[in-house]
């Protein structure tokens, strides 16, 4: 299972980006999660140290249980365990994690005195076979760890894309053709916010921006709030009589972005954006106002 584990996450490292919103998606971390399992599974199998062994695979299931219990209280889709294999992470927990950690915990080895660690890493008779199996796992680790670090996939290809709003500021939003409210978007000043309906982060900011929308209800010309679901879809906490504009992404490929995500837009422009931190009402009309004053600057400039 750790050896199956590893090698899907591998790959999911191999052939997609992340989004490296937490410490679930950072690639370094996700490397050295695939290294420790590469590695745990490679003693288990060597047989040595088997009290030892025992003791860090029962830790490690435990931890994993946690991680899991975890994920599947917070919403999320899939337990992360098997990189692109998404599973749920109730299932992860009862049939695989659990299941394991108790079958550790029942089937331990005998004569384990965990008073005293330092008995389980008594020198192994088998000199040779302990040197083949260190030799072995660590040109393993060396050689995976390389090829994960050195061999990070591109950001944009025609399966996927990974959207950076941060780098949208003063262009036209290039998303704009894969939003299905595009013609609406294209006028006026627009505040957008992208959102997975399973984001944490997008629950709290939801209600938010639908009281904004109701406190700015007959100042439209000054601006209007759109809410953009980002693929896969769900059942997002967004109130049937919100006074906002619904929207959604295509699925023409998979969205890589970090959300609650915000884009202030004139005229289909992007005149200022945020990540993971939704603004403000304060911040949003400060950004306006700075918007309107810039743009009325240009004009005046163009007519001097």
């Amino acid at each position: 299972m750790l050896v199956i584990g590893a090698v899907l996450k591998g790959h999911q490292l191999l052939t997609e980006p992340l989004a490296d919103a937490d410490l679930w998606s950072n690639r370094h971390f996700l490397i050295f999660v695939v290294e420790f399992e590469l590695a745990l599974s490679l003693w288990l199998l060597s047989g040595l140290y088997k009290k030892a062994a025992w003791l860090a695979a029962t830790g490690c299931f435990l931890v994993f249980s946690c991680v899991t219990l975890y994920k599947g209280l917070t919403g999320a889709a899939s337990c992360g365990c098997f990189g692109t294999v998404h599973v749920n992470p109730w299932i992860t927990l009862f049939c695989i994690d659990l299941p394991a950690l108790a079958a550790l915990i029942a089937f331990r080895p005998g004569g384990l005195n965990l008073r005293r660690p330092l008995a389980m890493l008594t020198p192994h008779p088998r000199l040779i076979h302990l040197t083949a199996v260190w030799l072995i796992t660590l040109s393993l680790v060396t050689t995976s760890t390389a090829v994960l670090a050195l061999n990070e996939p591109a950001l944009v290809t025609a399966k996927y894309e990974v959207l950076e709003p941060a780098e949208w500021v003063g262009k036209e939003l290039p998303i704009l053709a894969h939003i299905d409210i595009k013609d609406q978007l294209s006028q006026g000043n627009w505040l957008v916010l992208l959102y997975h309906y399973d984001c944490p982060g997008c629950g709290e900011a939801i209600p938010q921006y639908e009281q904004i929308a109701r406190d700015l209800k007959g100042n439209e010309e000054f601006l209007q709030i759109a809410f953009v679901a980002v693929p896969p879809f769900g059942q997002a906490p967004i109130t049937e009589t919100a006074a906002v504009t619904l929207g959604k992404m295509d699925n023409s490929k998979e969205w890589f972005v970090t959300t609650p995500a915000v884009a202030l837009l004139k005229n289909a422009h992007v005149q200022q954006a945020w990540e993971e931190q939704a603004p403000t009402l304060d911040t949003i009309i400060r950004s306006v106002a700075k918007a309107t004053a810039k743009n009325m600057r240009k004009q005046l400039s163009t007519i001097h």
